[in-house]
């Protein structure tokens, strides 16, 4: 029996959502910051008419950093949490207003720096956030950040 693959979403599975699945390291026998860390990535989005997928190399480093930027916010109810991938396949930036709303401005390329790009906003509110926390905890255990930038 396959194990479902590690995945996390913003929004509503059955409405509006970006869901993001990493699914292979393609330097696996690296253990260094910058080759170590890239993940092959399946992006699925569908905001108002548009509905698409298309595969993302992302980065182990930037789901750790997303996730304790996320858990802050939560905490706070206030601020910004922003995924920004190096090759800006994928940028997330949420924000809360202090009552418990959070809006996802974001920003998807289907080719990293030169492809087309969707632009859409979600919103959520703040019981949606454990569920996030959770499916980027199950990513970071799959895909743990390698490495340091300075070494």
């Amino acid at each position: 029996m396959d194990e479902e693959k590690p995945y996390f979403r913003i929004g509503s599975g059955a409405s509006e959502h970006i869901t993001v699945t990493p699914l292979y390291r393609p330097h696996d026998q690296c253990a260094d910051f910058w080759d170590g860390n890239w993940v092959e990535s399946h992006v699925e989005i569908r905001v108002g008419g548009f509905t698409g997928r298309f595969r993302a190399s992302l980065r182990a480093n930037e789901f750790a950093h997303f996730r304790e930027e996320l858990a802050r916010l939560y905490s706070d109810l206030t601020g910004t949490a922003v995924f920004s991938s190096m090759e800006h396949w994928l940028t997330m930036k949420i924000q809360g207003d202090g009552l418990g709303h959070f809006e996802a401005e974001c920003h998807a390329m289907d080719q990293a720096g030169v492809g087309n790009r969707l632009e859409f906003r979600l919103s959520f509110d703040q019981t949606d956030i454990p569920g996030i926390l959770k499916g980027l905890d199950r990513v970071n255990e799959a895909f743990p950040a390698r490495g340091s930038p300075d070494a």
